[in-house]
């Protein structure tokens, strides 16, 4: 992937790289991320070596290092140079990454084809092969976005511009006056300031001297009335141990207050780039909770009526991906942010994606060519304030370190009105190829109390190497092969075809979705589209009662009701794509009624729930039905005492998988 400069910026790892000891040789430099050392040292190494295998690991380094400095032309020399050399699959691979950020689209995939000649076919090198494609056809689409470098920009990153009051932008910069003498050694230039000018251009002033010190500031957000900002800021005692953190900071009086920790930061794990939505009593950010110094998901915070904030929660996977998700903005109820994972033209790309009447996310999608590159393109901020333009859909700011850049700047954007073209007097074209794309995410749920299903589902994780099947709705094979490390799978699928998409893993439940025709709409000028499918695969549990939600009965009666039919319909479709398995439908009552009533009840219970599978197209053979009435009571309140919710608790439908 493509790093940024500055350590706050990525939040990418979980040490520093300032460091008391003595630095001896540019690997050292390297590993204490002390890159524009390390360039240094490892050519002078390079051109004193006489050892092949040495100088080809010190060409890799430097192309690491030129990477993370955004030098990428020389950071392609040297990848090539250690490619050539036989380094390894991942010298040929970051140059395939510099290749997809020169936006040399062929040259990229010619690389990765030539690593699976070398190494053997995998999914990761296949879905970046396809990737390439995709972007090499998207690029060639209209362009809907205007975009131009403000001159205001430095020699020195300049990003995540930010709107303040009507007429301001607020950015990061490690321009030469920032605050502090030293010099940051990771990038040769100034630790970062938060900065202040005019959307129509001015000189730059640091913004306030509460918020900025000699320790790296950066990205920040405003809360709707301008009085409290929250940002970014990496502080650490110069040991190794540096990590990023969201402070936010009071506006009383036109002083800003001393910065505060907000409560739920802890050590040792990386949190920044903050951004507010929901009326400002929703944070979201980027962090590496779940594997510190790993990459990075957007989590957030909920802020309490009496000012406390909640523990952060992950954003669900239609956001977040196996790569990193940074550099979260609000619109109203869109959502923007950045995915090097997600499939795209190269670095980090802008999606957006947008809160449904039932509070769930929308699938993210690519804002396109244009406003997205090979670089890196992020901090996507429009500007409602400003006055609109004839044909202009939506402008505001944005950063980029694509080429023509001085390494990160911050750039203007107009989203134009497209005018369809008159069919008089043209020259009918080629019919355009439809490509369509299905990406797959396998994951398994992670419940409250490990390896009890009934206790909740706390969240998911990848279930890596899973076996992926894609088949027409007749049974014609199109795809066959497993998911990554990362429960990631990515492949070309026919159009205009109904698709059946299956995951299988051993122990697990395998999981089923349905891809109709029209699942796939193709916007004018759009000629690739990828659809995004999960699939959920539970642990087998043999023997064990698993509740059935929703399923709920009418007094004293046995038929099944409206609301429980999803569930059941859901059971149905884990039982077809699971032929193999055989199943016990369980019904339990409350203590309320005698003994032989309730066996009888409970049984016509679970009779009915066996029905209702059948005539979805169950064989009857693989079920059986079993009326517990009264005898297995989860809570066991004295009958007299209980209430109407534990009686609800002990009133279930439960199914377990038989032994064969």
């Amino acid at each position: 992937m493509n790093f940024k400069r500055a350590f706050w910026l990525l939040l990418a790892f979980a040490s520093a790289c300032t460091f008391s000891q003595k630095i001896k040789d540019g690997e050292t430099a390297f590993n204490r991320m002390q890159y524009a050392v390390a360039t240094r040292m490892l050519e002078e190494e390079y051109n004193a070596s006489r050892n092949e295998q040495a100088k080809a690991r010190k060409a890799y380094l430097l192309g690491k290092s030129y990477t993370r400095l955004q030098e990428y032309r020389l950071a392609a020399e040297w990848y090539e140079k250690a490619a050539k050399a036989d380094y390894g699959p991942e010298a040929w691979g970051n140059l395939g990454e510099i290749y997809m950020m020169a936006e040399e689209y062929d040259k990229a995939a010619t690389t990765y084809e030539m690593i699976r000649q070398k190494a053997g076919s995998s999914q990761d090198i296949d879905r970046k092969i396809l990737i390439c494609r995709q972007a090499k056809a998207n690029k060639s689409k209209p362009l809907e976005w205007f975009v131009e470098r403000m001159p205001e920009n430095s020699e020195v990153s300049d990003y995540s511009p930010v709107l303040y009051e009507k007429d301001y932008i607020v950015f990061s910069s490690e321009r030469i006056n920032s605050t502090g003498k030293d010099v940051y050694n990771w990038t040769g230039e100034k630790y970062s300031d938060i900065y202040i000018m005019l959307k129509g251009g001015s000189e730059a002033r640091k913004f306030d001297s509460n918020i900025n010190t000699d320790e790296n500031e950066g990205s920040v957000c405003f809360t709707s009335d301008m009085n409290r900002i929250y940002f970014t800021r990496c502080t650490g005692n110069g040991i190794g141990d540096d990590h990023c953190k969201i402070y936010y900071s009071d506006r009383i009086n036109e002083v800003w207050s001393e910065p505060v920790l907000l409560p739920f930061i802890r050590d040792k794990i990386n949190y920044g780039q903050p951004a507010l939505i929901e009326k400002d009593s929703v944070l979201i950010f980027s962090a590496d909770i779940v594997q510190p110094g790993g990459t990075k998901d957007l989590y957030y915070s909920e802020l309490y009526a009496d000012g406390n904030w909640s523990e952060p929660d992950l954003l669900p996977s239609t956001i977040n991906s196996p790569g990193n998700e940074m550099f979260p903005t609000a619109d109203a109820d869109t959502l923007y942010f950045s995915s090097d994972y997600l499939p795209g033209f190269g670095g980090l790309d802008i999606f957006r994606t947008y809160l449904r009447k039932d509070r769930s996310w929308t699938p993210a999608e690519n804002l396109g060519y244009g406003i997205n590159s090979g670089g890196d393109d992020f901090s996507f901020m429009p500007d409602r304030e400003s006055r609109a333009r004839e044909g202009v859909l939506l402008q505001g700011y944005f950063s980029s370190s694509r080429q023509g850049s001085a390494k990160d700047d911050i750039y203007r954007f107009l989203k134009i009105m497209i005018k369809e073209v008159s069919p008089v007097d043209t020259v009918p074209l080629a019919p355009t190829v439809k490509q369509l794309y299905v990406t797959v995410k396998t994951k398994t749920p992670v419940y409250n109390t490990p390896d009890d299903p009934n206790s909740g589902v706390a969240g998911y994780s990848p279930l890596p190497k899973t076996l992926i099947k894609i088949t027409e709705s007749g049974g014609k094979k199109i795809a066959e092969e497993k998911s990554d490390a990362n429960g990631f799978y990515l492949s070309e699928i026919p159009v205009n075809t109904n698709l059946i998409v299956l995951g299988a893993y051993p122990g697990y439940l395998n999981a089923s979705r349905e891809i109709k025709a029209g699942d796939a709409v193709f916007k004018p000028g759009e000629n690739s589209v990828t659809i995004n499918v999960e699939l959920v695969l539970d642990k087998i549990y043999l023997e064990k009662e698993v509740n059935l939600e929703n399923i709920y009965y009418d007094y004293d009666k046995w038929d099944i009701r409206p609301d429980a039919r999803p569930t059941l319909d859901k059971l149905a479709r884990i039982l077809k794509d699971n032929p193999q398995i055989n199943i016990q439908l369980s019904s339990h009552t409350d203590c309320r009624g005698s003994d032989d009533y309730n066996i009888e009840l409970s049984q016509k219970r679970a009779q009915s729930v066996v029905n209702y599978l059948s005539q979805s197209g169950i064989d009857g053979m693989r079920l059986v039905a079993v009326g517990y009435g009264e005898s297995f009571l989860i809570d066991t309140c004295a009958c007299e005492t209980c209430s109407e919710d534990q009686h609800l608790k002990n009133r279930r439908t439960t199914f377990k998988i038989l032994k064969k």
